[in-house]
C-alpha cells in the first residue's frame, strides 16, 4: 500500500502544473536548423537556380556572360553582370527578390546594352515569404 501511495505522489509530482512547458519557455536557438544555415540553404538553392550561380559564393556579384547585339546595323558587345548584394539595404533586397518586373527607367540612346539587359529582367522570381528573404539576407550579411 505504501508503495502505491509513493508511486501516486511521484506521478502527481511529475505532471504538476509547475512542469508544463509553454511555447514561450522554448529558446528559439534550439531549433533544428539555425537562421544562418537556413539562409545558406536558400542562397544555394532557393527554388531551382541558386543565388550563388549569378551573385557568386561571396555575394559580391560576377559576370554571367558577354554577348553581341546588333541594332540598326551597329554591333554592340554587352556584358550581363550580376550585382554585388553583400552590402545592399534590406528594403531594396527584399523588393528585388520577389519583383516580377523592373521599374520603368529611361535610358539614353547610346545605352543600348544597359537598356537591353534591364528590360530582359533576368533575375528569377522566387515567390519567397518574408521569413525566407530575411534568412537569405541574414546569411549574406554574416557570411563566413
Amino acid at each position: 500500500m505504501r508503495l502505491l501511495i509513493i508511486f501516486t505522489l511521484l506521478i502527481l509530482n511529475l505532471f504538476g502544473d509547475d512542469d508544463i512547458i509553454t511555447k514561450d519557455d522554448l529558446d528559439i536557438n534550439n531549433s533544428f536548423i539555425t537562421k544562418y544555415e537556413y539562409g545558406k540553404m536558400l542562397y544555394m538553392n532557393p527554388r531551382g537556380i541558386g543565388c550563388n550561380n549569378c551573385h557568386g559564393d561571396d555575394a559580391r556579384g560576377k559576370k554571367i556572360v558577354d554577348f553581341k547585339h546588333t541594332q540598326n546595323d551597329e554591333e554592340y558587345i554587352c556584358s550581363l553582370v550580376a550585382p554585388d548584394i553583400k552590402y545592399i539595404e534590406y528594403n531594396s533586397f527584399s523588393k528585388k527578390v520577389n519583383s516580377k518586373k523592373n521599374e520603368n527607367l529611361k535610358f539614353e540612346k547610346d545605352q543600348v546594352c544597359d537598356k537591353l539587359i534591364y528590360k530582359a529582367n533576368v533575375m528569377p522570381t522566387y515567390f519567397m515569404v518574408e521569413e525566407e528573404i530575411e534568412a537569405i539576407y541574414y546569411y549574406i550579411q554574416n557570411m563566413r
